[in-house]
């Protein structure tokens, strides 16, 4: 059985819109946040994976699906997964979920560039390896 990583975001009222729902630019931030804490999870430092410069990894894609509102005070559960490698790059998969339904789901893919020539770099077999406990089980 493969690992899923869980943490929580309680909404704050200042990330709600005039209609007291959630912003929908906000989810990729609260994405991001859970990426932080997974990484460590990971067995990464912070440090180690944002603060050198050998490797960068921007996000190089972004999409969610809206499955049901989120409302400020209220806690959701964050799922995460990687969702699948390829040879430059890892897709993550993030599930917010409260009392069992599920909020919404928000998949990122990460690129692996060399820092210095700012060209795309094969992933590490480290990285991978330190991923790879979290990559979701196929559906065969």
């Amino acid at each position: 059985m493969n690992k899923i990583f869980h943490t929580k975001k309680t909404l704050t009222f200042r990330e709600s819109d005039p209609a007291g729902i959630m912003f929908f630019g906000n989810i990729f931030g609260f994405a991001h946040d859970a990426f932080e804490e997974f990484i460590q999870a990971a067995g990464y430092t912070y440090q180690g994976w944002f603060g050198q410069r050998d490797l960068i990894i921007p996000i190089r894609h972004t999409e969610s699906d809206f499955l049901s509102p989120f409302f400020p005070g209220q806690t959701y559960d964050i799922a995460v997964t990687v969702a699948s490698f390829g040879e430059t790059s890892f897709k993550m998969k993030y599930v917010f979920t409260q009392s069992g339904k599920t909020n919404a789901v928000v998949h990122m893919v990460h690129s692996v560039v060399d820092g210095k020539t700012k060209q795309k770099a094969a992933l590490p077999a480290e990285m991978k390896s330190r991923l790879q406990p979290y990559l979701e089980a196929s559906k065969g």
